[in-house]
């Protein structure tokens, strides 16, 4: 709120509202970032700022010119949708980039001299948003980290306590089966796994973007998170184990030092040692002494102690009760770092891995850029008061609100914008708000939109549509009632574009799905013959598979968001993301092993067949049981019958047969 009310009302009463109001359109850039670590976060938003100047000179360059602005703004969506994605920047997706370079395109055609007063407005507004997210970085600079710490433990502990629930109600003679058949675990259990795979993956991802380049140990309350990570990655695996094969819950004091060290991690504080507790497993032939597997078992030794580190161990802050950290768990942490984080790359490299036919990216943009395209001309030709609210509608319908497929975000904009144009009409039905009125609550009303979680996106557009209006009616005579009527529709218009849009480009194709999922085993197979042929794994090799998993994780996410309606397609895909993950936390995260270069290469020979399989097919489907030469039996290397079960387990997330669904004769996404 301080950084769009200073930038709009500092430059409305030095140049006036007009120029103001480019300084606010600098604030979207507030809509980015919010998750990002800060030294992550102060490169990216100052790169979104200079593509939103950017963006903007290139929309006012051609304005006037039908054609040519169709052709710059649509390369603006691409290139912007291209860029968001590789600089893996939260926020709405290119839509702010795409709103700005619009507005300019469709503002009356100004020479150079005015277009770059205007330019400088705006990046003064980014520049103060930018001030603004940083800000946080002066008393809490491991903020973001620790949220998504904290938030894995949480998710770990709830899914501890599904595990011990489901337990109890199996035990009392409670029937808790799942669709895909018995021995599976109940839908609440595997919801509740689901959200804690999401979690951890999302702590991981969030120590992944505040590291530097190189291999050098992070500060050190990054390493103690790294450290904390290691030790929880453990315990989840121990978890699903007893999820999957209904074995006895995980202690309550070690659920409870869960939720404690959550609370510590959200606190900035430093959390108290695991307690001790033998580990149990109760499988089908009896009591087992297994959960925590090879290497992982020593982060379990080092938790147990609890006093002063020392000067080698490189010590974390202490907490308020003095409390210091560990000094083996840190000095474990050290051992490991940067496993399994995945190596630096290039913003080159990265783009790269965007076009690669693994990536849904290049699909988004296209669709993206062909909805914007249409509705720039659509824009320019017909009698419309706000022509570039149709292009912005068509970008609307494609990107913002995660996880929600592009009908729904247009309902869920249009139902939002009408209700929006309904609260600025009764408010302002009879009153012609002044300058210093808009600026008020223009300013209040954007603050509390970014206060919004992004999944609402409802309320987000409930907000932004009265700021958007008083912000045109503030430089246009025209009154708030026929600026109301005329939003609603144009982006009526714009929405149903989007969605004709996604109808054409159908999603993320069946090819890059299957090609993501081909990857992924790949490398983990790659992973694991290596550690089983030398007794280790190389850092590169172990971070490669874990990039391939990644990228397998975001089709996941993206395929159900780019789907027009829902094919089943991502419940497909996960049971294969949860199997290539267990395999890699165990190569990744584990100890050495003995050498056994015949295992290594039955286990090698046996993934890269799934892999080539995959290539033809989504999980469960029967292209791709048919690419398989023959009855595929998993390995059982001797000296770890963990690996066999988990090599099993990728199998029948691959090979299982699916449910037939609209997708299988279509494109995989939808």
């Amino acid at each position: 709120m301080a950084a769009f009310g200073l930038s709009f009302g500092a430059v409305t009463a030095v140049a006036g509202v007009h120029n103001g109001i480019f300084a606010a359109m600098g604030c979207y850039a507030d809509a980015y970032g919010t998750r990002d670590p800060y030294p992550r976060r102060g490169p990216l938003l100052a790169s979104l700022s200079a593509a939103l100047v950017v963006a903007f000179a290139a929309g006012s360059a051609v304005a006037g010119d039908v054609w040519a602005m169709t052709a710059v703004l649509s390369a603006v969506a691409v290139v912007a949708t291209l860029f968001v994605r590789t600089l893996h920047l939260s926020g709405p997706g290119s839509y702010f980039v795409i709103l700005v370079a619009a507005l300019a395109a469709f503002l009356p055609p100004a020479d150079l001299a005015d277009t770059a007063v205007r330019a400088g407005f705006l990046a003064l507004g980014a520049a103060l948003s930018w001030v603004s997210a940083m800000s946080g970085r002066l008393s809490r600079p491991y903020g973001p980290e620790e949220r998504a710490v904290s938030a894995a433990f949480r998710s770990v502990a709830a899914f501890a306590d599904a595990q011990a629930g489901a337990r109890a109600k199996a035990r009392s003679g409670a029937k808790a089966k799942a669709r895909s058949g018995a021995g599976s675990p109940p839908d609440d259990l595997a919801a509740a796994g689901r959200g804690a795979y999401v979690a951890v993956h999302g702590a991981w991802a969030a120590l992944d973007d505040a590291r530097g380049g190189g291999r050098a140990a992070p500060a050190p309350r990054r390493l103690l998170l790294y450290a904390l990570m290691t030790r929880l990655e453990s315990l989840l695996d121990t978890v699903q184990n007893r999820a999957e094969r209904g074995g006895t819950p995980v202690p309550a004091d070690r659920v409870a030092w869960l939720r404690a060290t959550a609370a510590e991690i959200a606190a900035g504080r430093v959390p108290g040692p695991c307690p001790d507790g033998p580990e149990r497993h109760d499988g089908p032939d009896g009591p087992e002494r297994h959960d925590r597997h090879d290497g992982l078992e020593r982060h379990d030794r080092h938790d147990r102690h609890d006093g002063p580190v020392g000067a080698g161990a490189g010590a974390a802050p202490s907490g308020p009760r003095g409390r210091e950290t560990p000094p083996g768990l840190m000095e474990t942490a050290r051992e490991l770092w940067p496993v399994p984080l995945p190596p630096r790359k290039s913003v080159g490299a990265e783009l790269r891995r965007l076009l690669s036919r693994s990536s849904p990216a290049l699909t988004v943009a296209l669709r993206v850029g062909l909805a914007v395209a249409v509705g720039t001309v659509l824009g320019s030709v017909l009698p419309l008061l706000h022509p570039a609210w149709v292009a912005v509608g068509a970008a609307a319908a494609l990107q913002g609100g995660p996880g929600r497929q592009p009908a729904q975000r247009a309902q869920a904009r249009l139902v939002g914008t009408v209700a929006g144009v309904a609260v600025t009409a009764l408010v302002f039905h009879s009153y012609q708000p002044g300058t210093w009125v808009t600026v008020a609550v223009a300013t209040v009303a954007h603050a509390i939109s970014r206060g919004v979680p992004p999944g609402a996106l409802f309320v987000r557009t409930l907000l932004n549509t009265p700021v958007a209006l008083l912000l045109v009616a503030a430089a246009s005579p025209t009154g708030l009632g026929t600026l109301a009527a005329f939003r609603l529709l144009d982006l009526t218009l714009g929405l149903a574009l989007g969605v004709a849009a996604a109808l054409l480009v159908r999603g993320v194709p069946r090819r890059r799905v299957c090609a993501a999922v081909a990857n992924a085993v790949s490398a983990a197979g790659a992973a694991v013959q290596e550690r089983l042929r030398t007794g280790t794994v190389r850092a590169a090799a172990a971070g490669a598979s874990w990039q391939r998993m990644a990228e397998l994780w975001d089709m996941h996410a993206a395929v159900p968001a780019e789907e027009i309606r829902t094919t089943g397609t991502a419940d497909r895909l996960w049971p294969a993301v949860l199997a290539v993950r267990r395999l890699l936390s165990w190569t990744v995260l584990g100890g050495s092993v003995p050498p056994a270069p015949d295992d290594g290469a039955r286990a090698g020979s046996y993934v890269d067949a799934l892999a080539r399989a995959a290539r033809t097919g989504l999980p469960g489907s029967p292209g791709l049981r048919a690419a398989l030469p023959g009855p595929t039996r998993a390995p059982a290397p001797a000296h770890d019958p963990e690996l066999h079960r988990r090599l099993t387990a990728l199998g029948d997330a691959l090979l299982r047969p699916a449910p037939t669904t609209p997708a299988d004769k279509g494109t995989g996404g939808g």
